[in-house]
């Protein structure tokens, strides 16, 4: 497999196509259903005066996201609600304040849902985030502004984000609806990465040993933090069931902490608008359609992503953290949620010296398209946690996506923008690369002058949860005689080949996972040394 970092800054790349950034697959209906969001169309979405029109994005009409110091400052709070009446709706604090995150004051940037409500007083209303938030920018603006302008610009719509495998890895392509750019340009079904049943990974066999893994390292491991769908059984880790978590020293763990924070902040919501609820740290269920029995689309992607990282750094350690559900959606307040925590578990471990607890690396195969044109004014709830991350020294890499686009798809895009002072390096965006000769960019991957590192993300062999089996049977057998042929969805044997930017994510940070390994000192916890590794190991490759 194959790793290469961008040094040359002004390397020829794709520019951005400003007549196709809106030229996105829309999520089915049913997708959208599911988790209480809609596409914003620009050609029908309010924009408030002096504001620029809106790119297409998808997001969560019945909530909005701002800082928990907001909701829990009553005056704040009055202040949003009388400018939301005019429109007959009005803010709360999704099922509350939350006593646990409160006792943390490290948290109090921690954006949080505010839920819309209809007045009592009022007529019938269609209750939409995006136009409460434009009349609300509308309020901040002007000499003699009704909010405070710095309250509003940390507000935002919640979107939903979406991993990165091709084909039926991505939600909205499931079962041959079509839509993605390679599907229309006329490869279509045709095309060299569609495999079979309407997805683009298979099951296969491995003849191989798990990696070699020291038992007794005479240093720290290193430690990749993985936020997507949770873990599935894996003899490579430990795991023949689900009955209990990974046994320590199998190379993965998980965070019951962070999990019961997730679902607590779902359940908040729950009651207000369709969430599906993450209940642990299990990559279940396999299916979202029972009835139905086929295997969710991104059911096996944290698996398959701990198996890369195995293979390509077996002495580091993986950290899953279960933020995607199985049919490849994530929101982004649990996303953030989990980035939050995982800060404020980094600031602990340097202030009481105890580097066991630390996180080097975040790899995110996730992630969204903004849709106001200047990008990164109103994507501040990812930036600011993003920039903390950095600041820790924490290394985080991020998936490029798998659209054939060049714009610009967040988190990862935020790699060329400015670092702050003392800052490790920044986010490192990753495109996919085709497992020949050359080395070729995959046809799926986004591409631009944002993409800072290419890697293997097509054909990728890596672990799949042994014990997911769909409704899928071969079509064909001979009876009495024991002979089928291919079953495309039984994955008994615990491997399966894969495509997507999704998977040439973890494997950079697996890199830098040996970079950090070949460095030395692991052993120090405090920020400084934390964010001269982080360079020295970006530097070093």
């Amino acid at each position: 497999m194959v790793v290469k970092f961008v040094r040359d800054e002004t390397a020829e790349t794709a520019a951005e196509d400003a007549s196709t950034l809106n030229e996105l697959p829309t999520p089915p209906k049913q997708l959208l259903d599911r988790h209480g969001a809609r596409v914003l169309d620009p050609a029908t979405a309010v924009v408030a005066a002096g504001q620029p029109a809106p790119r297409t994005t998808v997001y969560r009409p019945g909530v909005f996201l701002l800082p928990q110091r907001y909701l829990r400052d009553p005056e704040t709070l009055s202040a949003i609600n009388r400018v939301l009446a005019r429109i007959g709706l009005y803010a709360a604090p999704a099922g509350g304040d939350s006593k646990e995150l409160a006792r943390s004051r490290q948290l109090d940037d921690l954006p949080v849902r505010a839920t819309l409500h209809v007045r009592e007083d009022a007529d019938p209303v269609v209750v939409d985030c995006w136009k409460a938030l434009q009349l609300l920018r509308s309020a901040a603006s002007g000499e003699k502004p009704e909010l405070d302008p710095e309250i509003v610009r940390e507000m935002s719509a919640e979107h939903l984000l979406f991993t990165t495998p091709v084909f039926g890895g991505v939600p909205w392509e499931t079962s041959g609806l079509g839509g993605t750019p390679w599907e229309t340009s006329g490869f279509g079904a045709g095309s060299s990465y569609g495999r079979t049943h309407g997805a683009n990974r298979i099951p296969v066999t491995l003849s191989a040993a798990p990696p070699y893994r020291s038992e007794k390292p005479a240093h720290r491991r290193p430690v990749i933090a993985v936020l997507d769908t949770g873990i599935g059984p894996h003899p490579w880790f430990g795991m023949t069931d689900r009955s209990g978590p990974p046994p320590a020293g199998s190379g993965l763990a998980v965070a019951p902490d962070i999990q019961a924070a997730i679902l607590q902040a779902e359940l908040a919501v729950g009651s207000t608008l369709p969430t599906q609820l993450l209940n642990g740290y299990w990559d279940a269920p396999s299916t979202g359609q029972p009835l139905i029995g086929d295997v969710d689309t991104d059911t096996g992607h944290g698996t398959f992503i701990a198996g890369i990282i195995r293979q390509a750094c077996p002495e580091a350690d993986t950290l899953a953290i279960r933020v995607v559900h199985s049919d490849g959606v994530a929101y982004e307040a649990d996303v953030l949620l989990a980035l939050h925590l995982l800060a404020d578990r980094v600031r602990t471990a340097q202030a009481d010296n105890r580097p066991q607890d630390l996180v080097d690396i975040v790899s995110i195969s996730m992630g969204y398209y903004v849709e106001d044109p200047a990008d990164v004014a109103f994507t501040g709830q990812f930036g600011s946690v993003i920039a903390e991350l950095l600041g820790l020294g924490v290394l985080v890499v991020a998936a490029a996506g798998n659209d054939a686009t060049t714009r610009r798809f967040y988190p990862a895009a935020f790699a060329d923008q400015p670092l702050g002072p003392g800052c490790g390096p920044q986010v490192i965006s990753v495109g996919a690369l085709n497992p020949d000769v050359a080395a070729s960019k995959a046809l799926f991957s986004n591409e631009g002058p944002w993409v800072r590192c290419w890697a293997t993300g097509a054909g990728v062999v890596s672990t799949y949860p042994t014990d997911v089996r769909g409704s899928a049977a071969a079509d064909h057998e001979v009876p009495g005689f024991g002979r089928n042929s291919f079953d495309p969805d039984d994955y008994s044997a615990g491997f399966a080949v894969w495509d997507g930017t999704s998977f040439a994510a973890p494997l950079a940070a697996a890199e830098l996972g040996k970079a950090l390994l070949q460095s030395g000192d692991l052993a120090t916890a405090d920020r400084e040394t934390g964010v001269k590794r982080a360079w020295a190991a970006l530097g070093s490759l």
